[in-house]
C-alpha cells in the first residue's frame, strides 16, 4: 500500500459524485493520487466499465494502464483510458448508424473510415496539389508536406476550440497585423479546408477534426451515448 499525503488522501477517498480539479507542478504526486483514486473506486465495487480516464495524450495514460495491469483481478468490464480523439472515434463508430445521416455523410449506410494524420495528409494533398498549379499559396515558402499539415492543424484547432471550420480564414485574417497581401493566403487556406471537409463527408472519411465535431455536435449530449 503506497503512503499518501493528506492532500492525496482527500483526492483518493473523496465521495464518488464530487468534482475536483487537481493542479500542481510536475512531480508533486497528481498522477499518484489519480492512480490511487482509480484503485479506490474499483475496490469500492465500481464497475470498470463505468470509469473513463480521459488524458490529453496517450503517454499520460500509461501509469493508469500499468496500475491496472499490476492490480489483482477486479469485477466488471475494462476501464477505458482514452484521449479525446480516441473517445470520439469509439463513440462515432459505435453509434454510426444513428448519427451518420444527420451529420452530413453522403453514405450513411456504409461504414466510416477513420484517418490518421498521415492518411489525412495524403487525401488533402490530392486536393491542394492542383490548386498550387493555379497559384494558390504562391508567396508561401514552405515544404509541401508542412503546408498540408498546417491546413489540417487549422481544422483540428477549430474542432477542439469549438468554432466552425468555415471560420478559419476569417479568424486567421482577423489576427493578422502585417501587410494585406498575406490575407489572400488565409483565403486559400480556408478554401482548401472547405474542399477537404466536403471530400471527407462525400466519402465517409473522418480525420481528427471531423471525428471531434461529429462527436461533440451529435453524441456529446445524447443520453444513449452517456
Amino acid at each position: 500500500m503506497m503512503q499518501l499525503t493528506d492532500e492525496q488522501a482527500r483526492i483518493v477517498y473523496a465521495p464518488r459524485g464530487i468534482k475536483m480539479f487537481v493542479h500542481g507542478p510536475a512531480g508533486t504526486g497528481k498522477t499518484t493520487a489519480g492512480t490511487a483514486r482509480l484503485m479506490a473506486l474499483l475496490n469500492d465495487n465500481v464497475p470498470g466499465g463505468e470509469i473513463l480516464i480521459l488524458v490529453p495524450q496517450r503517454t499520460m495514460g500509461f501509469p493508469y494502464a500499468e496500475t491496472l495491469h499490476a492490480a489483482s483481478i477486479y469485477a466488471g468490464s475494462s476501464v477505458s483510458i482514452l484521449t479525446l480523439g480516441g473517445l470520439a472515434q469509439r463513440m462515432v463508430e459505435l453509434f454510426w448508424p444513428l448519427i451518420s445521416e444527420q451529420a452530413g455523410f453522403a453514405h450513411p449506410d456504409q461504414p466510416p473510415r477513420f484517418l490518421t494524420l498521415e492518411t489525412a495528409q495524403y487525401y488533402i494533398a490530392q486536393i491542394i496539389e492542383p490548386l498550387l498549379k493555379e497559384g494558390f499559396f504562391d508567396s508561401v515558402v514552405m515544404d509541401r508536406n508542412r503546408l498540408y499539415s498546417q491546413v489540417i492543424d487549422n481544422l483540428n484547432k477549430a474542432a477542439v476550440v469549438g468554432f466552425s471550420h468555415t471560420d478559419i480564414g476569417a479568424r486567421l485574417s482577423g489576427a493578422w497585423i502585417g501587410k494585406p497581401d498575406q490575407l489572400r493566403i488565409y483565403e486559400n487556406a480556408q478554401h482548401c479546408a472547405t474542399l477537404f471537409r466536403k471530400y471527407c463527408l462525400a466519402n465517409n472519411l473522418l480525420d481528427f477534426s471531423l471525428q471531434v465535431e461529429t462527436f461533440v455536435h451529435h453524441l456529446w449530449s445524447a443520453p444513449i451515448c452517456h
